[in-house]
């Protein structure tokens, strides 16, 4: 088996969120951050053949990169990595040293209310891309999510310090009520994509509606 740029791609980036992984049987992936603030859920093109747990998936990935094209094959106990005449074995970790995000993951619907929702909207790629920069270059801590009587907004800023300054971005959509919903900025560890966003006090959904990534990031207390 080969897997896509999009698989690596997606891979990279769950390895941004937890660099272990607990990888199922099938075409579905699930990560999750080990404070269990971050939860991620990607549909690949591949179907991987049985149940394995990776304990460094940067590693992993790092291997991979050192062939062109190679083929995985999903043995007993490890990964084969080849290709012509070379191969590299990767051995599987004991499943009970890596977090399994699948628990987590069916807690979801429990956290995640549809009928808590109090904002809706798109968030352009490159609206992500212009906030992140700008967030960097100012040191903010914390992205929040705003309804008020002006609109509804998507605002950088370090809500324990306003002398830093904020970055806003007016964006068209939905809100229930005026409220203001904060999110760590170091949570927001989504792929570069345009993201159909719904927001209760609780947790954000992110939906990319390029690469189909999910992701529910817990809001901050008030």
């Amino acid at each position: 088996m080969k897997l896509s740029t999009d698989t690596i791609k997606i891979l990279r980036n769950f390895s941004d969120i937890n660099n272990t992984i607990y990888i199922r049987k099938g075409n579905t992936i699930i990560t999750v951050d080990p404070q269990k603030r971050i939860v991620a859920d990607a549909s690949i093109s591949e179907t991987l053949p049985r149940d394995c747990a990776l304990y460094d998936l940067n590693r992993f990935l790092g291997v991979t990169s050192l062939f062109d094209s190679p083929d995985l094959d999903f043995a007993k106990d490890k990964i084969v990595v080849k290709s012509d005449n070379r191969s590299i074995d990767f051995i599987y970790a004991d499943p009970s040293v890596v977090q399994d995000a699948g628990p987590t993951r069916e807690k979801i619907p429990s956290v995640f209310d549809d009928k808590t929702i109090v904002h809706k909207f798109t968030l352009t790629e490159a609206d992500l891309k212009s906030l992140r920069q700008a967030a960097s270059l100012l040191g903010l801590t914390h992205v929040s999510f705003v309804s008020d009587d002006s609109g509804l907004q998507v605002v950088a800023q370090d809500v324990s310090n306003e002398s830093l300054g904020k970055v806003t971005l007016n964006v068209e959509g939905e809100c229930t009520a005026k409220s203001t919903c904060n999110m760590l900025f170091e949570n927001l560890k989504v792929l570069p994509d345009t993201y159909n966003v719904e927001v209760t006090p609780r947790v954000a959904h992110f939906v990319g509606t390029t690469t189909g990534v999910q992701y529910w990031i817990v809001m901050e207390a008030r």
